[in-house]
């Protein structure tokens, strides 16, 4: 070996180790090469791909950050795996804690397959563990506001909002100048990719950020998706995208946002795990399908076109299905109502300009989706809880609904000249409804069906008129005069759902039309003396009227139309056909045997009701009752008709005095320097300073209040048959007297006719 050489070549190596057992040398240098390079791509070049992966795409890419933990694929496998990857902007951000992607590039590729199949092939299938989506922001739509109301733009730089505004400006281009897909499947990547399948394990979507006081999240367990194309609803348009998958284990919860700024006073009514649970059930099946839209045609000939392509020339579909499976249960109230009123403002808020009429598209433009349509569908029992609390109470309205309920809500997308009516109908079967009063029965019925009408004008602050429309089928109501204020404090918490402080400047004038109609009802009252009620859940000592017909028609108008009146008027009318009055006694009550043996010998001796005299000689027809529906009053369990009325109208006319709260909470009121100076007043010493006589207590005395006014006018065909027993007559007067008991200042007056 030459001695100028500082480092020795390959052949001065052989023959140094060639006597000393080169072999064994070379077997433990290429072992721990081996090992050296297997721990590098175990656990280091995923890493290392990772990082290069996020400083590349993050160079290029300027309108978020993207990082991306570890990154491999395998070509022999066509896999794909990533960790801890996120992206994050201004709006919201996407994580996902680890997943895998696999290519089958092994599968047959048919260029000449059905397009737009729903049942080919899956090539691609993604697994993804830990997914969170998070919406906690809208700049894009706060500029607009700021730009709108002709403030600075301090939410988006200036030329971060000229980059959008051309953006945008092309993509409406883009958008006009849209091209319909050719025949050719092979000019689509979806003929090579027709169906991708995604499978999420422990997933989250939540909407909310710290200025909210809750947040909205929906979790599930795992969910198995698909996505596909298929032909469009109409030949005018391109494909129909198609998701569709099952989620187990899904909870909607709203969930106190952490770091939150404000102060947290409004306390949920009940506390389930995290927050309070508005939806959740074991299982969910959704299908979302939506159309992609084509161009509208030219102008053809109406005589050449057939009925059927007529029918087919509807709007773009848009639309998503749930069904839910077993362990439904639904939770709403004022306080629920309040938070959905914070996060409509915050993600939605009104710009509080005239809205304009919906451009209908011209020939050469694309066609416009007319409509969402959002459908949930119950094929298993469940439960809906109606939650609210009172002087810190909570209380519940709990209803259990059978398999087959459904609910409906259609969207407009485009405004017209009268605005837009959002609709939301559905129907309820097999309904049983408690309350969490001590007398806990309410409402049971066959089939509750509603529709609700919400009419909003193009301006946003003129009358706006909602319209509720509630058929029952089959009805057993129960009814004592304790439920008037139950339901006021649910449906009235400080007169307003969606907020506590009346305010001038956002008060908008509506009106609430109702309608019910009760198909076979029964109509219980408990008619004790002194307002006694028994509200054992086993032989009730009580004394029940019941009113039972075949139709029931109720009609008022919730009137909101003034901000902050002074007197409030509603009117109610009520028309029934086909009713009955009926009497129950309880066992214990010592006129119960006697009332029944002179009402079963009254009934065994009563005439047959005469029959009118034949025109002309002919003989008139005989009349057939009819069998009549009745679900508890039945002649058996103890039941007496009283009164039997063809046909009777009830007109209420009610005109009171709202009393709104004259104090907020103080601690609202007082700012952060007033309540730290409340607080340490009491560590500090007494200051001298002249007593100040206490001001005067006002002692309001309710008969110098001004009277509300109750009109009442009934209104019985002559048909109307009455049977006066003396119990009929001291239940009438016992709930007489309940309810005048309840309304010291009203003025009844009573008018027959």
């Amino acid at each position: 070996m030459d001695n100028n050489k500082t480092f020795p070549n390959l052949n001065d190596l052989d023959h140094i180790l060639s006597p000393r057992d080169s072999n064994s040398v070379w077997l433990l240098v290429a072992t721990i090469l081996s090992c050296g390079w297997i721990i590098y791509l175990t656990y280091y070049n995923s890493r290392n791909v990772g990082l290069i992966l996020t400083l590349i795409i993050n160079r290029l890419y300027k309108n978020g950050y993207i990082h991306i933990g570890s990154f491999s694929f395998s070509v022999l496998s066509g896999k794909v795996m990533f960790r801890d990857v996120y992206y994050i902007n201004e709006d919201m951000s996407i994580r996902i804690q680890d997943g895998l992607l696999i290519f089958r590039w092994w599968k047959m590729y048919n260029p000449k397959q059905k397009q737009h199949d729903p049942k080919a092939e899956t090539r691609l299938y993604v697994t993804v563990n830990g997914f969170e989506f998070h919406v906690y922001n809208r700049t894009d739509l706060y500029a607009r506001l700021q730009e709108t109301f002709g403030l600075d733009p301090t939410i988006i730089p200036p030329h971060r909002a000229e980059e959008k505004g051309s953006e945008e400006w092309g993509n409406t281009l883009d958008s006009v100048n849209i091209k319909t897909e050719t025949q050719d499947p092979s000019s689509s990547w979806r003929s090579l990719i027709p169906v991708i399948k995604v499978n999420i394990s422990t997933g989250r979507v939540a909407f909310g950020n710290h200025h909210l006081p809750n947040t909205l999240c929906m979790n599930f367990d795992d969910a198995f998706l698909t996505y596909t194309t298929k032909p469009p609803s109409s030949h005018l348009d391109q494909f129909m995208y198609i998701v569709k998958g099952s989620l187990e284990n899904v909870r909607v919860m709203l969930v106190p946002s952490p770091r939150y700024l404000g102060l947290q006073n409004d306390e949920p009514p009940r506390l389930m795990g995290e927050g309070f649970v508005v939806m959740q059930s074991n299982d969910v099946d959704i299908y979302y399908y939506q159309d992609e839209p084509g161009l509208v045609p030219e102008d053809q000939d109406s005589d050449a076109c057939s009925e059927g392509t007529k029918l087919q020339d509807l709007p773009p579909c848009w639309g998503l299905d749930i069904v839910c499976g077993k362990g439904t249960d639904f939770n709403y109230g004022p306080w629920a109502d309040r938070q959905r009123y914070s996060l409509w403002k915050f993600f939605l808020p009104a710009d509080y300009q005239p809205m304009k009429v919906s451009e209908v598209a011209t020939p050469g433009k694309p066609r416009q989706i007319q409509a969402f349509e959002l459908r949930m569908n119950i094929i298993a029992d469940a439960t809906i809880d109606l939650l609210f609390t009172k002087n810190r109470e909570t209380n519940a309205i709990h209803v259990n609904v059978g398999a087959g309920s459904y609910l409906e809500v259609n969207i407009p997308m485009t405004v017209g000249e009268n605005g837009y009516s959002p609709t939301i109908k559905g129907q309820l079967l097999h309904v049983d409804t408690t309350s969490s009063m001590q007398y806990r029965t309410l409402l049971e019925a066959e089939m509750l069906a509603f529709h609700v009408i919400a009419g909003y004008p193009r301006i946003w602050n003129m009358p706006q008129s909602w319209q509720c429309e509630i058929e029952v089928y089959k009805a057993t109501y129960h009814f004592i005069y304790a439920q008037k204020n139950f339901f006021t404090a649910f449906l009235y918490p400080y007169y307003d759902w969606s907020s506590t402080n009346p305010d001038i400047y956002s008060f908008v004038p509506y009106a609430w039309k109702f309608k019910i109609l009760f198909h076979q009802f029964e109509m219980i009252w408990a008619a004790n003396q002194h307002n006694w009620i028994d509200c054992s859940t086993k032989q009730q000592e009580n004394v029940y009227l019941a009113a039972c017909g075949e139709t029931l028609n109720i009609d008022f108008t919730l009137p909101f139309n003034e901000f902050v009146p002074a007197t409030c008027n509603t009117r109610f009318c009520l028309r029934a056909e086909d009713t009955d009055m009926r009497l129950s006694l309880p066992d214990c009550h010592p006129s119960r045997y006697p009332l029944l043996t002179l009402a079963n010998d009254y009934q065994g001796a009563r005439p047959p009701p005469d029959s009118s005299m034949p025109a002309e000689g002919h003989a008139a027809p005989p009349k057939t009752s009819k069998a009549r529906w009745r679900n508890i009053t039945h002649a058996e369990a103890g039941w007496v008709d009283c009164w039997s009325v063809p046909n009777f109208l009830l007109i209420i006319d009610y005109t009171w005095h709202p009393i709104y709260p004259q104090k907020a909470d103080q601690q609202l009121k007082q700012s952060l320097s007033e309540m730290e100076e409340s607080m340490l007043s009491a560590l500090r010493p007494p200051e001298q300073t002249a007593p100040v006589p206490p001001a005067p207590r006002t002692a309001s005395d309710p008969s110098e209040l001004p009277p509300d006014r109750l009109h009442v006018e009934m209104e019985l065909s002559p048909e109307s048959h009455i049977f006066l027993y003396g119990p009929l007559l001291r239940a009438l007067v016992s709930i007489k007297v309940n309810v005048c008991e309840n309304t010291k200042q009203a003025q009844l007056n009573f008018f027959f006719f």
